[in-house]
């Protein structure tokens, strides 16, 4: 059996026949990703079920005068989990600062103290291995 995301979820979702839990169980004895996957996937399941139900507030559906649970539809709730998490990744990425970029001439006036009196500090040397010969 070759590598499954789709027969990974078919499974997750209770839907997989004898045959294919069987086959999936074999092949995940075997194969440390599809383990990896399966666990990961599992992962995001319980953490997604673990959100509180909210009750839409009335009139989010017209036509309705009732306000519905968002289990009832829970592709949707995972879509605005996903789209809330690109949009917190997207604002990071757009909002964070480029790094500071630092001269020698800044580590030196800042830091030259305590590197001329930090023995940790000093100049590594580097003798080449014994077994090479010297350059030509």
């Amino acid at each position: 059996m070759r590598h499954s995301s789709e027969l990974i979820s078919v499974y997750l979702d209770g839907e997989a026949s004898v045959a294919e839990r069987l086959s999936l169980h074999e092949h995940l004895a075997e194969c440390e990703r599809c383990r990896r996957e399966l666990h990961e996937l599992q992962y995001v399941r319980t953490a997604v079920r673990s959100l509180r139900v909210l009750d839409l507030p009335l009139g989010v559906i017209p036509g309705s005068g009732a306000a519905t649970p968002l289990r009832k539809n829970r592709g949707f709730l995972v879509g605005v989990a996903a789209a809330a998490a690109a949009l917190v990744i997207a604002a990071a990425a757009l909002l964070t600062p480029p790094p500071a970029t630092v001269s020698v001439q800044d580590l030196s006036s800042r830091f030259g103290a305590r590197v001329s009196s930090d023995p940790a500090f000093s100049p590594v040397k580097v003798a080449p291995p014994a077994f090479m010969a010297p350059a030509e």
